[in-house]
Protein backbone atom coordinates (compact mmCIF):
# COMPACT_ATOMS: atom_id res chain seq x y z
CA UNK A 1 0.00 0.00 0.00
CA UNK A 2 1.22 3.49 -0.78
CA UNK A 3 2.33 5.90 1.92
CA UNK A 4 -0.68 8.17 2.45
CA UNK A 5 1.54 11.01 3.68
CA UNK A 6 3.12 11.72 0.30
CA UNK A 7 1.01 12.97 -2.61
CA UNK A 8 1.32 10.95 -5.78
CA UNK A 9 2.16 12.88 -8.94
CA UNK A 10 -0.37 11.86 -11.61
CA UNK A 11 0.22 12.94 -15.20
CA UNK A 12 -2.59 15.28 -16.33
CA UNK A 13 -3.41 13.39 -19.56
CA UNK A 14 -1.54 10.07 -19.61
CA UNK A 15 -1.89 7.09 -17.24
CA UNK A 16 1.30 7.64 -15.25
CA UNK A 17 1.55 7.97 -11.47
CA UNK A 18 4.97 8.83 -10.06
CA UNK A 19 6.34 7.78 -13.46
CA UNK A 20 4.68 4.34 -13.31
CA UNK A 21 2.40 3.40 -16.22
CA UNK A 22 -0.91 2.01 -14.94
CA UNK A 23 -2.50 1.19 -18.32
CA UNK A 24 -0.69 -1.49 -20.31
CA UNK A 25 -2.85 -0.70 -23.35
CA UNK A 26 -1.95 3.00 -23.43
CA UNK A 27 -1.32 4.06 -27.03
CA UNK A 28 -2.57 0.82 -28.59
CA UNK A 29 -5.32 1.07 -31.23
CA UNK A 30 -8.83 0.02 -30.15
CA UNK A 31 -8.75 -2.88 -32.64
CA UNK A 32 -5.69 -4.36 -30.92
CA UNK A 33 -7.14 -3.83 -27.44
CA UNK A 34 -10.41 -5.47 -28.51
CA UNK A 35 -8.57 -8.50 -29.91
CA UNK A 36 -6.81 -8.92 -26.58
CA UNK A 37 -10.07 -8.37 -24.70
CA UNK A 38 -11.83 -11.01 -26.81
CA UNK A 39 -9.21 -13.48 -25.56
CA UNK A 40 -9.79 -12.33 -21.94
CA UNK A 41 -6.24 -11.00 -21.64
CA UNK A 42 -7.00 -7.45 -20.44
CA UNK A 43 -7.86 -6.88 -16.79
CA UNK A 44 -9.36 -3.65 -15.50
CA UNK A 45 -8.09 -2.07 -12.29
CA UNK A 46 -9.20 0.66 -9.92
CA UNK A 47 -6.71 2.78 -8.05
CA UNK A 48 -7.31 5.65 -5.69
CA UNK A 49 -4.64 8.33 -5.83
CA UNK A 50 -4.83 11.68 -4.07
CA UNK A 51 -8.48 10.96 -3.16
CA UNK A 52 -9.45 10.41 -6.82
CA UNK A 53 -10.42 7.17 -8.50
CA UNK A 54 -8.54 6.15 -11.66
CA UNK A 55 -8.94 3.16 -13.94
CA UNK A 56 -6.07 1.10 -15.25
CA UNK A 57 -5.53 -1.94 -17.45
CA UNK A 58 -3.20 -4.90 -17.18
CA UNK A 59 -2.44 -7.38 -19.96
CA UNK A 60 -2.10 -10.79 -18.32
CA UNK A 61 -2.91 -14.46 -18.91
CA UNK A 62 -4.87 -14.85 -15.67
CA UNK A 63 -6.42 -12.85 -12.88
CA UNK A 64 -3.73 -14.11 -10.52
CA UNK A 65 -1.03 -12.80 -12.87
CA UNK A 66 -2.85 -9.46 -13.17
CA UNK A 67 -2.98 -9.20 -9.38
CA UNK A 68 0.78 -9.83 -9.18
CA UNK A 69 1.41 -7.08 -11.76
CA UNK A 70 -0.88 -4.68 -9.86
CA UNK A 71 0.92 -5.42 -6.61
CA UNK A 72 4.30 -4.99 -8.30
CA UNK A 73 3.43 -1.52 -9.54
CA UNK A 74 3.07 -0.42 -5.93
CA UNK A 75 0.20 1.97 -6.59
CA UNK A 76 -2.46 0.14 -4.61
CA UNK A 77 -4.33 -1.04 -7.72
CA UNK A 78 -7.18 -3.51 -7.31
CA UNK A 79 -8.11 -5.87 -10.16
CA UNK A 80 -11.88 -5.49 -10.64
CA UNK A 81 -12.62 -7.53 -13.76
CA UNK A 82 -11.96 -8.42 -17.38
CA UNK A 83 -12.25 -5.83 -20.15
CA UNK A 84 -15.03 -6.63 -22.63
CA UNK A 85 -14.85 -3.93 -25.33
CA UNK A 86 -13.38 -0.47 -25.96
CA UNK A 87 -14.13 2.18 -28.53
CA UNK A 88 -17.23 3.50 -30.15
CA UNK A 89 -20.43 1.48 -30.26
CA UNK A 90 -21.75 3.67 -33.10
CA UNK A 91 -23.49 1.55 -35.66
CA UNK A 92 -23.72 -1.47 -33.39
CA UNK A 93 -27.10 -3.03 -32.69
CA UNK A 94 -27.97 -3.98 -29.14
Amino acid sequence: MRNNLAAVRVHPTDPFADGILFDDTHGAPDTVINRLAARRLVYVTDLRLNRRLYGGRIIARSEAEAERVAFGRGLGEEVVGVLVLVGSTEGCSR
